[in-house]
C-alpha cells in the first residue's frame, strides 16, 4: 500500500524505490564502517612508546588461527624521531649485546583516516602495518593482509627470570 502510493505519485517502479533506499544504506553503511575502523587509535603522545627493542609474542592471523612464539632469533629494534625513523633486525646474544643486521629499513608514521600507520620501506619492497595499539610493553600491529603482530618489549636475557 506504502509503495503505491509513492509509485502512483510519483511514478517511480519498485527497482527505482529498491535502489534509491539502497544508495541511502549504503552511504549510512560507509559511514559505519569509518566510525568503527579506528576506534581504539592509539594516542599521539603513546607513537614515541614504539622506539625500543620489540619481540614478536604471537600472530593472529583472519580466520582466527593463532601462532605463539616461544624464543625468538631475532628481534624488532625500532628508532623514531619526529615520526621518522628506521626498523632493524637484531640477535640479541646471552652477554646483553646485540649483533645488528646491516639493512636498516626505513620507517614512518603516518595519520590517515583517523588512524595511526606505520610504513615500511625496505630495499626492495615496501609495506604499511595499522597500528593497534601501543603501550610501555606491548606493540600490536595489523598488516594489509589483516594478520596482527603482537609484540612484546625486550627483556635481555641476562635479567629474565
Amino acid at each position: 500500500m506504502i509503495f503505491n502510493f509513492f509509485i502512483g505519485q510519483n511514478n517511480f517502479t519498485f527497482t527505482q524505490l529498491y535502489i534509491l533506499f539502497m544508495k541511502k544504506y549504503f552511504y549510512v553503511l560507509l559511514l559505519l564502517i569509518g566510525l568503527i575502523s579506528c576506534t581504539s587509535k592509539p594516542s599521539k603522545e603513546s607513537i614515541v612508546k614504539i622506539n625500543g627493542y620489540w619481540e614478536i609474542e604471537k600472530v593472529v592471523f583472519p580466520d582466527g588461527n593463532k601462532k605463539a612464539y616461544q624464543v625468538n632469533e631475532f628481534i624488532d629494534n625500532i628508532n623514531l624521531k619526529n615520526s621518522i625513523g628506521t626498523r632493524q633486525k637484531i640477535a640479541p646474544q646471552l652477554d646483553g649485546s646485540f649483533l645488528k643486521g646491516a639493512i636498516q629499513d626505513k620507517i614512518k608514521v603516518i595519520d590517515s583516516a583517523g588512524c595511526y600507520f606505520l610504513k615500511t620501506q625496505a630495499n626492495f619492497t615496501k609495506w604499511e602495518e595499522k597500528i593497534i595499539s601501543v603501550s610501555d610493553d606491548e606493540l600490536v600491529l595489523e598488516n594489509e593482509a589483516k594478520i596482527t603482530y603482537y609484540y612484546k618489549k625486550f627483556v635481555p636475557y641476562s635479567k629474565r627470570k
